[in-house]
């Protein structure tokens, strides 16, 4: 049962001096850690809304740090000294906000001269927002060496042995198996095994996978979903001590600890500076993956992502043309024409609006010299931007504002500005930790927006992957220069939203190589993948709509090489689980297949007229949450429905080698006590089912080939 109610509340007790006990409640999931002789600990979670001084005789049964490997509610390391112990209490600050509760518990350490700051923001969701403050109280600069803003023990599960099959492992892991472009959203469940587990991205692996985890306890129900909101390295270790045989009740212990990653030191911090750390995350539930999923894009959509969106709405249908064509007048404005007449709402041209005639394929040496170049629109953007609204569209351009092309009038001037590796070599990224580079990328943004007039900013991070990152020499110390220089981009983009708040702002790395809350939070939405060939389209859908909420996905048809496979409609589809970007359907100078465009225009209006209206608060179900190989095979399912279940879609797609041709998909986001109106889209065919009978039957979908798909409708029956 479904409450519309919202709980947030903290509690602070203490039975000793400078021992301290804090309860974080959010909706049913309750949080606890508190000073412990110094020590500031986990001590546990409970996802039923209870305390744990619920119990006081004989003793409170809260976690037992000593049982766990990492038992510090946080982890930093300053100046060589580890910080777990020693930390003095110096008070807790709560303050009600918009979406919540924001607490400050605020720590003195006796050796070192730190003061931290632990910061918690409650929603009332079951997900936790977590941060650290840490203020350099010396007189001299200080070398943050490490920091887990999150950690701890996460729980002990007595007789655990007793619950489960033999030779079957307590915990199951998920998250994002694969780091390389092309392979976003390939989600995966692994066995945790009975020793240290870590999952690194953007420094020890590559940059394609989502900073996020799903942690199931098969013996005992909880869920523990999280995500750090980081776009530099990172990891999460996991620590599973199952030692105690028949000691303890034979429990095991698991702590864990999440943050950023790369060569220390992270961030030098100057005399009385206070410095931030990324956000982490973490919410414990009952329930399956789904229940996460849905509790975490609800915490996303209160708590994380800037709102209001651009022009009163989000989920533009947008369309635009890149250098995979080429890109003289002509070309753009019969896209300009095919766009308005499929229903796009933006236009955009993207990487090559700069470059001369013909030179499209050096869009990339080129970038950093943002102008248009005249050769190739002879009357300038003017009449393009003027074309696309009287198409009753929103014009934008395309910007790389972080790196420089060695072809470029700015690399000649500044090669200094550009970051260096710990080789000394330049690095293709602008060194943002630079005052005067901060300020130049900040600029060129503005003046490109106000000179051509945008509605429309699209952001790109074609890097590859920078493992370690750029580094600065600072106060002695070979300071890696991830840190200064995400606190660098968060200041430029947060200002740049207030500055054009009518202004939509989309980001892309590469395709999905930084959609981290941490990136995602300053934009109306991000390209999530370069990749949209089918099946594997399917399975990056399919696993990015886990990671962030469907209206914040950009997903393509008709542009890289994503017509080489699937038939229109497979194509055209998996948009409406996303937010849908039109690519090329045909040439300048050919004629349009009006079977083809009727099909496409046809998804537009049922994503405009059926799905937006309640995608800003929709919920959505994986059927087939985990689709191994590099290109899928067997079924595919996504169910996306509104939060009152009075209607829905439900997308079913044959993927690769079919293994049958009928499948039974049983309706998640329906209400047993209604009836409905199911249309089948492939056949226009319409009939009337109980909502008990779409959950406990289902419907039958027969698909006889590969690559193929059907979509299912429903609608309360008024």
């Amino acid at each position: 049962m479904e409450s519309n109610l919202r709980f947030v509340d903290v509690h602070v007790h203490s039975e000793r001096k400078q021992d301290y006990t804090i309860s974080y409640r959010t909706g049913l999931a309750v949080y606890e850690e508190g000073l412990r002789a110094g020590r500031y600990v986990s001590l546990g979670w409970n996802g039923a809304g209870y305390l744990s001084a619920v119990i006081t005789r004989p003793t409170i049964p809260c976690l037992v740090p000593d049982k766990f490997a990492e038992p510090q509610a946080f982890h930093a390391v300053l100046g060589g000294q580890e910080l777990r112990s020693h930390w003095t209490w110096q008070g807790m600050e709560q303050q009600p906000g918009a979406t919540g509760l924001h607490v400050a518990v605020k720590l003195t350490h006796a050796v070192r001269p730190v003061q931290l700051t632990v910061h918690t923001r409650l929603d009332g969701t079951p997900i936790l927002s977590r941060w650290l403050e840490i203020e350099n109280l010396d007189d001299g600069w200080a070398a943050l060496s490490a920091v887990h803003p999150w950690s701890g023990g996460l729980q002990s599960t007595a007789r655990w042995r007793d619950r489960i099959k033999p030779n079957e492992t307590l915990y199951s892991l998920g998250y994002m198996e694969d780091t390389h472009w092309g392979n976003e959203g390939d989600f995966r469940w692994h066995p945790l095994p009975n020793a240290t587990y870590g999952i690194s991205g953007r420094y020890l692996r590559d940059r394609f996978r989502h900073p996020m985890f799903v942690l199931r306890n098969h013996a005992t129900g909880e869920h523990f979903i999280g995500q750090l909101a980081w776009s530099g390295g990172y990891s999460f270790i996991f620590d599973v001590n199952a030692d105690s045989s028949g000691q303890d009740d034979g429990a095991v212990h698991l702590s864990f600890k999440a943050g950023p990653d790369s060569p220390a030191p992270l961030r030098m911090i100057a005399p009385k500076e206070v410095v931030r750390t990324p956000e982490m995350h973490l919410g414990m539930l009952f329930g399956g993956l789904d229940d996460c999923v849905q509790a975490m894009h609800t915490h996303i959509r209160r708590s994380v992502f800037i709102a209001p969106q651009a022009h009163g709405h989000g989920g533009w249908v947008e369309s635009g043309l890149g250098p995979e064509m080429t890109m003289d007048e002509v070309t753009v404005r019969h896209q300009i024409e095919i766009a308005a007449s499929l229903g796009a709402e933006v236009f955009f041209i993207d990487a090559g609006w700069y470059t001369p005639p013909g030179h499209e394929s050096d869009w990339y040496a080129r970038a950093g010299d943002w102008h248009v170049d005249t050769n190739r629109y002879p009357g300038g953007i003017d009449p393009i931007r003027n074309l696309v609204r009287e198409k009753g569209m929103l014009f934008g351009l395309w910007m790389e504002a972080e790196r420089i092309g060695q072809s470029t009038q700015i690399f000649q001037a500044h090669p200094e500005w550009l970051a260096t590796d710990y080789e000394g070599r330049p690095t293709n990224v602008l060194d943002l930790g630079q005052s005067e580079v901060a300020q130049w990328v900040g600029s060129e943004i503005a003046r490109v927006i106000d000179q051509y007039h945008l509605d429309f900013f699209r952001l790109d991070y074609n890097v590859g992957h920078l493992q370690g990152g750029g580094v600065t020499l600072r106060e002695g110390y070979l300071e890696n220069n991830y840190w200064r220089y995400y606190e660098t981009f968060d200041r430029i983009f947060s200002d740049l939203r207030k500055r054009f708040p009518d202004v939509i702002f989309e980001t892309c790395a590469s395709g999905g190589g930084r959609t981290d809350l941490g990136t995602v939070k300053h934009f109306s939405h991000t390209w999530v993948t370069d990749w949209q060939v089918a099946p594997r389209s399917f399975r990056i859908t399919n696993g990015m709509t886990m990671a962030l909420p469907p209206e914040f996905i950009d997903r393509l048809i008709a542009g890289q090489s994503g017509h080489v496979a699937g038939d229109i409609d497979f194509q055209a589809r998996q948009l409406l689980f996303a937010r849908p970007t039109l690519g090329h359907f045909h040439p300048a100078g050919s004629q349009p297949n009006v079977l083809q465009m009727e099909r496409v225009r046809h998804m537009v209006q049922i994503y405009k007229e059926f799905v937006r209206p309640f995608g800003r608060d929709s919920r959505i179900f994986h059927h087939s949450p985990e689709l191994p190989g590099t290109d899928p095979t067997g079924w595919g399912v996504l169910e996306l429905s509104a939060a009152d279940k009075t209607r829905g879609i439900v997308g079913i797609f044959q993927l690769g080698n079919p293994s049958s041709p009928e499948r039974v998909v049983k309706l998640r986001g329906v209400d047993a006590s209604k009836k409905y109106r199911i249309t089948w889209d492939n056949s226009a065919t319409v009939t009337e089912i109980g909502g008990y009978a779409l959950m406990q039957q289902g419907i039958v979908v027969r698909l006889e080939a590969a690559l193929t798909s059907e979509l299912l409708l429903w609608e309360e029956c008024g």
